[in-house]
């Protein structure tokens, strides 16, 4: 395990400097904030897959492949389909608004006043739990995998992600997010997904092993099929942490068609998940949860180096979605809540923005002898 707890070091280490090398660039607010709007395509998909691919994506998608099989991929398939809806119908339009917040965008339809300030608390409250149950999901991951402490996870995940966050904003948030959406194209697609389909016997070995509902598209039931569509692929459609990246864009093209690449690299994902997950089921047939499928496979199956590898994996799906959830409620703090409250503010947008980049961890941080999270549901809605 020494060579896995060093690639994981390594991992990181490299997000901290990520984030201090995106400190320099993010003189601005709209630096900060939306990346200067200056995101290319490449960047703009990567970034954007990152952030609605998180914890419950990847270890929560594979434990529903061990439960259902191949239908167990549904809930982050919705989660593609939403992300292809925003990006083909709405995203242009998003782009051009050249604001922060959907606070700010109500304000330009409907008019200021007291309602952006309501609108501002609803949605500081939706990114604060998202930004919060992300935050704790690195006692998830560090506990079942290596045996730390849950506090001390926390606070060491949590530290990492707020270090890179505030530094840079969303400069640091895009470099990392980019990174980690390598390490999990290499970790999960390309490493896990074969290694798992081999050590199962290949498709033919679990198709014998396993009952048909496994191969069945629709197994997993057509009522929890809608209602990850009422979830996952409408709620895909208003939140703050999505829109923020849909305002990093450099143009109207890079929002939709970097987005709908993004959104059909999330259904190869799903399908991915479930595949691995469906062979964890062939060889380890009476796991205790569903959720440990990943954590055991990973540990049981994979070579030394490779382990860690897909480990940071695990992390970087976690990480993207936190990174994500904290800009964004600290954009909602500043820019909706505070900033209206107090319109003459001395401090710079910047600095009261990192100021408020701490405040979801610490939430996390002062609770974390709450009861054990299922890594399926961690990430709240990803």
């Amino acid at each position: 395990m020494a060579v896995d707890y060093l690639v994981i070091v390594a991992y990181l280490a490299g997000m901290l400097a990520m984030g201090w090398w995106g400190m320099r660039r993010a003189r601005s607010k709209s630096e900060f904030l939306v990346a200067g709007r200056r995101l290319g395509p490449a960047m703009y998909s990567g970034t954007m897959a990152a952030i609605v691919l998180g914890g419950a994506s990847t270890i929560g998608g594979v434990g529903l492949g061990y439960q259902y099989g191949l239908s167990g991929a549904w809930m982050v398939f919705t989660i593609g389909l939403g992300l292809l809806a925003l990006s083909v119908f709405f995203s242009a339009r998003i782009a051009r608004l050249k604001v922060y917040t959907v606070s700010e965008m109500l304000d330009l339809r409907y008019g200021g006043g007291r309602a952006g300030i309501i609108s501002g608390v609803v949605m500081w409250a939706y990114t604060l739990m998202l930004a919060v149950t992300s935050t704790i999901a690195y006692a998830t991951i560090f506990d079942v995998l290596f045996d730390i402490n849950r506090t001390l996870a926390i606070v060491l995940g949590g530290s990492i992600v707020v270090a890179y966050s505030t530094l840079g904003g969303m400069w640091s948030i895009t470099l990392t997010d980019m990174v980690q959406f390598v390490v999990k194209t290499i970790g999960v697609l390309l490493l896990l997904l074969p290694i798992a389909v081999v050590k199962a016997g290949g498709f033919g070995e679990m198709r014998a092993q396993l009952p048909t509902a496994y191969f069945d598209p629709l197994g997993i039931g057509g009522e929890t099929i809608f209602t990850y569509v009422l979830i996952y692929t409408f709620g895909m459609l208003i939140g703050q942490d999505i829109w923020q990246r849909v305002f990093t864009a450099r143009s109207d093209r890079t929002a939709k068609w970097g987005g709908t690449v993004a959104g059909t690299y999330c259904l190869a994902y799903a399908l991915a998940g479930a595949v691995i997950g469906t062979a964890a089921k062939v060889l380890y047939p009476k796991l205790g949860s569903a959720d440990d499928a990943f954590a055991t496979i990973v540990k049981e199956e994979l070579p030394v180096g490779v382990r860690g590898l897909v480990l940071a994996a695990a992390l970087a799906a976690v990480m993207s979605t936190s990174s994500g959830a904290l800009i964004a409620c600290a954009t909602v703090a500043n820019n909706d809540i505070w900033s209206r409250l107090r319109a003459s503010a001395r401090r710079p947008p910047t600095t009261m923005t990192r100021c408020a980049a701490t405040a979801p961890s610490s939430c996390s941080w002062a609770s974390p002898s709450s009861a054990r999270p299922s890594p399926s549901t961690t990430s709240s809605r990803r």
